[in-house]
């Protein structure tokens, strides 16, 4: 009787647990033999660790737990032989996630499932990239010319320069709102695109209803009031 009594107990234990959570996601890292993977998220402006896995010959960890609903967190790489630890972001939703990715690009090259925000995040990222890599480029060719004093040419590139952070912008702007129907809307309107109170309140009122009630949506609405 007793024995049963654990066995119920046990079993009704881990059902409240599982029933407690709303979100799981599996992270595998291609290549890691041995390492420590964390799960983080945001609280006024600090990383704490909410879960841990650890990889010792096994290919990929699991992470549950509850979210109100979709959030960034960060996913945290620490292995031997790297005194700093390599992380990414990833949108969690409530939902069963996957994702992949491998230690040489960690959180470069990225597959993910199961999460739509994550999805839309995953293309933002891709074009921005391409945007700061452009960037860079211009800055590299206006300070060759600075070295040999040819002003003209520095300011042709410096001018370009101007116009691909305007180019960026706007499109991030214009991603956002493409996007309104999404929690990724108003996490990038608050992330990327601060400095215009007027794309700010743009975006907003561009929001679904639904998702005007987000923590990113309202974070939102106290910028703009």
């Amino acid at each position: 009787m007793k024995y049963f009594l654990v066995l119920f107990f046990l079993f009704w234990s881990c059902s409240k647990t599982k029933n407690l959570n709303n979100f799981s996601l599996q992270v595998e890292v291609n290549g890691l033999k041995k390492g420590t993977l964390f799960l983080e998220k945001f609280s006024d402006s600090s990383l704490f660790k909410i879960d841990s896995g650890y990889f010792n010959g096994n290919n990929s960890v699991e992470f549950r737990g509850k979210i109100d609903g979709p959030e960034i967190m960060i996913i945290t790489l620490s292995y031997e032989n790297e005194s700093d630890p390599k992380q990414f972001p990833f949108f969690v939703e409530k939902s069963e996630m996957i994702v992949k990715t491998r230690l040489k690009n960690f959180g470069y090259e990225v597959y993910s499932k199961g999460s739509k925000n994550d999805s839309i995040y995953r293309a933002y990222l891709e074009i921005n990239r391409r945007f700061n890599n452009e960037k860079l480029d211009l800055i590299s060719k206006s300070l060759e010319f600075k070295k040999i004093d040819d002003i003209d040419s520095v300011k042709f590139y410096d001018e370009k320069l101007l116009a691909a952070n305007k180019r960026q912008f706007l499109h991030n702007a214009n991603f956002a709102i493409r996007h309104s129907e999404y929690t990724i809307a108003p996490y990038i309107a608050i992330s990327d695109l601060r400095e215009s109170t007027k794309i700010l309140d743009t975006i907003y009122k561009s929001l679904d209803e639904r998702i005007k009630k987000s923590k990113y949506a309202l974070e939102l609405k106290s910028l703009i009031n």
